[in-house]
């Protein structure tokens, strides 16, 4: 758990599970059945959204966290390069025949603009574009490339609370985030009901 402005993040990684420097070597049934207990018996309390950041491809745990959530929605995420956009367009694909609505497309190191303001597109140009227009979903940002993401990630501080371009993307990629897939009030779900009925219960419970 990490307070991150006025919110507070919780994760839960495989990494936690293993030292740093080890293989987690799990076939596709114990790798789904690690992802039902990180979804059934972690305490997640109240969220606004629980993000789910997947391995490339369309394999086992793709397939089996379709099945164990029937109704999210998913963020494709590709880069320039034509090679990504075509093994993307293969996890959209995958989810609309699991009947999930994919509900955008990320481009990610869209480009790197030096210090003294030219940019380079080291990737290619366009991917996320073209991936966009062919499964038929809106284009919700391109991220940079920019050092302050990596210099972030390795002192555990996000570059979207930084300031610089990226800090910019990711701000603009909340807000489309917000607007094609809104929070939405959970009070009548299974899980909150649950939680009021065992409130109810350790309430009236005998003292001993």
């Amino acid at each position: 758990m990490k307070p991150v402005g006025t919110g507070v993040i919780k994760v839960v990684s495989m990494g936690f599970l293993s030292p740093e420097n080890e293989a987690i070597m799990w076939r596709g049934l114990m790798l789904n059945r690690g992802v039902q207990h990180f979804l059934e018996d972690v305490a997640w309390g109240d969220l606004d959204y629980l993000l789910v950041d997947m391995p490339p491809g369309t394999g086992d745990i793709q397939m089996g966290l379709a099945r164990m959530l029937p109704r999210a929605e998913m963020l494709i995420v590709t880069t320039p390069a034509l090679a990504a956009q075509k093994v993307a367009v293969r996890a959209a694909d995958m989810a609309r025949k699991g009947y999930l609505r994919v509900a955008g497309v990320i481009e990610n190191m869209s480009g790197f603009t030096c210090e003294h303001g030219e940019h380079y597109d080291l990737f290619g140009s366009g991917g996320g574009t073209r991936l966009a227009t062919d499964i038929g979903a809106p284009l919700l940002a391109q991220i940079p490339l920019e050092p302050a993401i990596s210099a972030g990630s390795d002192r555990g501080q996000p570059a979207a609370l930084d300031q610089g371009q990226a800090a910019d993307s990711f701000t603009r990629l909340v807000d489309k985030v917000l607007e094609v897939a809104p929070v939405v009030e959970m009070q009548a779900c299974t899980a909150r009901m649950l939680d009021a009925v065992e409130s109810a219960l350790a309430a009236n419970a005998p003292a001993s």
